[in-house]
C-alpha cells in the first residue's frame, strides 16, 4: 500500500492488524516454542494480505459518493435494533429490499476495479476457507437482509459485465494517452529550444510568404480554454477520462 498517499481509517486498520501479526510471526520464528501457533499465524497472514490486496481495489476517498446518504434512513428501523441484537437477526432492523434507491452505480463503478475486486475477493475467500473450514460460508437460512443483498448483487452483474469491459478500455486509452503525452511534452520542449536558438519569428527567404502558424505559445483565448466536447459518453457505465484540448496539454500529467 502506498505509504505516501493519506490512508483512510480501513486502510489503517488493515495496516496495523499486518504490522502485529508480521512482528508476532517473527517472534514465534525466533522462538520455535509452537509450531502449530506459528502455523495458525502465518495463516492469519495470508487472510490480511488477501484483505489488504482486497482494499487496494477500492478508491476510498470517492467511496462515500457511491451512496445516496438522504436514502439511508429508509432503509433503518432504529427502535429494532434491540431486538435485532437479542435474536442475532438483521431482519427486524433492516430493509435491503431496496437498496437501488441507496447505491450509485456509476460511482461504484469509478470506485472499484471490477476485474481486481473479484479476483482479490475470490483469494480472499481461500485463504478464509483455509482458517474455518471450506463449509463455513454455506448458510441455508439466510436472514432476509442477507437474501435482499444476494438479489441485488443478481441483478447488477450485467451492469457490471458492461462496467467490466469499459474499465478495461479505459485503462488501455489511459496507457495510449500517457505515450501521447510524454510525446507532446517532448515536442513542445523542442519547440521551445528552437525558438530560443532563432528567434520568435520563423525567417522565410519568400518575402511575400505568410505563416498562420502563431509565432508564440498558445494564445489564452476562449478557443484553447473551453471544449464543446460532453465531458462523458452518454449511456457510458463510468467517467471518461479528462479531456485535453488547448493549454491542457501542458498541465494535464500522466494518469489523470
Amino acid at each position: 500500500m502506498d505509504q505516501t498517499q493519506s490512508l483512510t481509517s480501513v486502510e489503517q486498520l488493515a495496516d496495523g492488524l499486518l504490522t502485529g501479526i508480521e512482528r508476532l510471526l517473527r517472534e514465534l520464528e525466533t522462538s520455535a516454542s509452537d509450531e502449530t501457533l506459528a502455523a495458525t499465524v502465518a495463516e492469519l497472514l495470508d487472510v490480511v494480505l488477501a484483505v489488504d490486496d482486497l482494499l487496494e481495489t477500492i478508491d476510498f476517498e470517492t467511496l462515500p459518493d457511491t451512496v445516496e446518504m438522504s436514502a439511508l434512513p429508509a432503509l433503518v428501523e432504529f427502535d429494532a435494533f434491540p431486538d435485532a441484537i437479542r435474536e442475532r437477526n438483521p431482519d427486524p432492523a433492516l430493509d435491503l429490499g431496496r437498496l437501488e434507491d441507496v447505491i450509485t452505480l456509476r460511482e461504484l463503478w469509478n470506485t472499484i476495479d471490477v476485474v481486481d475486486f473479484q479476483r482479490e475477493l475470490r483469494q480472499l475467500k481461500r485463504e478464509l476457507e483455509d482458517i474455518v473450514g471450506p463449509n463455513a460460508f454455506e448458510s441455508p437460512d439466510d436472514s432476509e437482509a442477507v437474501s435482499d443483498v444476494k438479489n441485488y448483487i443478481e441483478a447488477i452483474k450485467p451492469d457490471a459485465t458492461n462496467a467490466v469491459f469499459q474499465q478495461e478500455a479505459k485503462k488501455s486509452a489511459k496507457v495510449a494517452r500517457n505515450g501521447l503525452l510524454e510525446a507532446h511534452s517532448e515536442f513542445d520542449d523542442l519547440y521551445e529550444s528552437t525558438r530560443r536558438g532563432h528567434g520568435r519569428q520563423p525567417v522565410s527567404n519568400n518575402p511575400t510568404a505568410v505563416t498562420t502558424v502563431p509565432a508564440g505559445p498558445l494564445p489564452a483565448g476562449v478557443s484553447t480554454r473551453v471544449s464543446t466536447v460532453p465531458t462523458n459518453v452518454r449511456q457510458a457505465k463510468v467517467d471518461a477520462l479528462r479531456r485535453i484540448y488547448g493549454r491542457r496539454w501542458r498541465t494535464t500529467r500522466p494518469n489523470q
